[in-house]
């Protein structure tokens, strides 16, 4: 099984999808990790049947919605079948020699660099600059050997790269989690799980995501995201990505599919999943 995700060694989606294995290990099942440079390539080599999975960020508690890349689920025939939550503990990371006075530059994914925002403001004189990955952030300033240049990125990129930790959870909130997709190509089979994910356009029409959210209530359906995303060549109109709870649900969930489609201009189910517990991946 072949399972692609964004990053290189040492990367927060490298380190979940090591994780997700583990939990295949009783199927048997040979997984083979394959990195990508870029989310796009990710999405396209699972639609082109290059990939049996992927292994994306869709969302953090720091930042909210990773718009990159649920903006490329949108209109695909893609189904997240698990989710994964993944503790973000950056690390300032230099070179040997280098002390945190010394350093006037910072590189981290631009993801990263906005999740540490009290650091950067503790330090004015420190300059931030956007790196197209956290691990590869910390392979380049082992390359450039400065000690006026540090990286900031996970426990486990700066260790792999022999660097020094100038300072440790440098992440505003103690809790930034980072939370994960496991994608495949839709199948021709029935999907499970206690949530749904959704991507719904609503008619332009006045109440019209007051019906929509209304027949999550009818239905006794727990809403836990809604974020809103602009659609493609269509100034200011916006689409909605949704995640609902279905536990509690008794009528079946064709029903509210098609219950949800009568009161939609456009409606993609996104995914089915178990929710994970999320008290086993945060320090709280």
């Amino acid at each position: 099984m072949r399972i692609g995700y964004q990053g290189v060694a040492g990367s927060y989606s490298e380190a979940t999808l090591q994780d997700y294995i583990k939990t295949l290990e009783d199927t048997k099942t040979e997984s083979v990790p394959v990195p990508y440079g870029d989310f796009k390539s990710v999405v396209n080599d699972l639609l082109d049947d290059k990939l049996d999975l992927i292994v994306v960020p869709v969302e953090n508690s720091t930042t909210g919605i990773i718009a990159r890349v649920t903006d490329l689920l949108r209109y695909k025939p893609v189904m997240a079948i698990a989710e994964a939550y993944q503790p973000v503990r950056h690390t300032l990371w230099g070179v040997q020699g280098s002390r945190l006075e010394d350093i006037q530059m910072v590189y981290s994914h631009p993801e990263a660099l906005s999740q540490c925002q009290v650091f950067f403001n503790s330090y004015p004189l420190i300059e931030s600059k956007v790196y197209e990955d956290t691990a590869k952030a910390a392979s380049y300033i082992q390359s450039l050997n400065r000690r006026d240049i540090a990286a900031i990125a996970s426990p486990r990129a700066g260790e792999l790269h022999h660097l020094v930790p100038l300072m440790e959870n440098v992440q505003d909130e103690s809790t930034n989690t980072t939370r994960f997709y496991v994608i495949e190509k839709i199948q021709e089979k029935e999907y499970t799980g206690s949530c749904l994910s959704l991507y719904v356009e609503t008619r332009h029409e006045s109440g019209a995501l007051s019906k929509l959210l209304q027949v999550f209530d009818i239905f006794n359906c727990n809403l836990q995201n809604l974020s809103a995303r602009p659609i493609e060549n269509q100034p200011f109109t916006y689409g909605f990505f949704i995640e609902v709870s279905i536990k509690e649900m008794s009528s079946p969930v064709n029903i509210l599919i098609q219950t949800l489609d009568q009161v939609s201009e456009y409606l993609q189910i996104m995914g089915q999943y178990d929710q994970v517990t999320k008290s086993i991946y945060l320090d709280v």
